[in-house]
């Protein structure tokens, strides 16, 4: 098996045949990996044939320099980091709202048409989002900072209700997959990720301290208690990062959980 060409040689029951398969530019980092297994797959359904290769590589040495940076997801911007950079360009928002549009207009149909669409469009619409995960996870793991604090997520469904506009907007991009590609590209070059307490991170004010729920309104964070004012998603991010610092002993070769809450 050839992976950096994209051709693999196969045993059949016809014999030996050569197939060429395409290779995504985000994998381009792990061609020179040491193949351990491969296996073919079809699926019935739609008429695909699948290659899964398991590569293996050395475990990279951990760094032991420390700069953290915190990472909040947001709805309107898919990532804010603590060193004042935002992820979201024009193209994104747009592509998104095409999406959201065409979506409530093939969903409003309701026709066997309309819903063939809409299936075709989802799988559209997921290649989009793991492509844009790809490159945000790419850019940030590559920065400079060797500690990548998030918010822990896992427990915000089991939270109070905030109503289903909010759910639909929530569910409306994979945050848990840039969680999970922040976390295997970063094992790779030997830094670290750290989930922390979500809780009081939007309110909290990054300056002094001070917590009020009434400190945010929309995309402005004004601190009621000291006046400082900031976009709030980089105000939380400078909370989350904050949280990371307080927890760098809980470091560990897999994500480190931090349930210390924000005072």
């Amino acid at each position: 098996m050839n992976l950096i060409h994209g051709l693999a040689t196969i045993a059949s029951i016809k014999g030996r045949i050569k197939a060429t398969f395409f290779i995504p530019s985000h994998y381009s980092d792990y061609l020179e990996w040491t193949i351990k297994s491969s296996a073919i797959s079809y699926d019935h359904r739609n008429k695909v044939f699948y290659l899964h290769v398991s590569l293996e590589h050395g475990d990279p040495e951990k760094v032991t320099n420390i700069s953290v940076l915190g990472i909040d997801r947001g709805i309107v911007n898919i990532a804010v980091c603590s060193d004042n950079t935002f992820y979201n360009s024009k193209k994104i928002k747009n592509r998104r709202a095409r999406y959201a549009y065409l979506r409530k207009e093939l969903q409003s149909k309701g026709t066997k048409s309309a819903k063939r669409k809409l299936k075709r469009m989802a799988g559209k619409e997921r290649r989009f989002v793991t492509d844009v995960n790809h490159c945000i996870s790419k850019q940030i793991v590559n920065s400079e900072h060797t500690v990548f604090a998030l918010e822990d997520l896992s427990k915000i469904r089991v939270q109070k209700r905030r109503g289903k506009e909010f759910d639909r907007k929530l569910n409306s991009w994979s945050f848990y997959q840039l969680e999970q590609f922040v976390g295997y590209k970063s094992e790779a070059l030997g830094k670290h990720v750290l989930l922390v307490d979500a809780r009081y991170t939007s309110q909290k004010c990054s300056n002094c301290g001070h917590v009020y729920k009434g400190n945010r309104e929309g995309s402005a964070f004004r601190c009621r208690k000291c006046g400082f004012e900031l976009h709030a998603d980089l105000n939380a991010s400078r909370n989350i990062a904050q949280a990371g610092i307080s927890c760098l002993s809980r470091l560990s070769c897999q994500p480190a959980k931090c349930d210390t809450p924000l005072s």
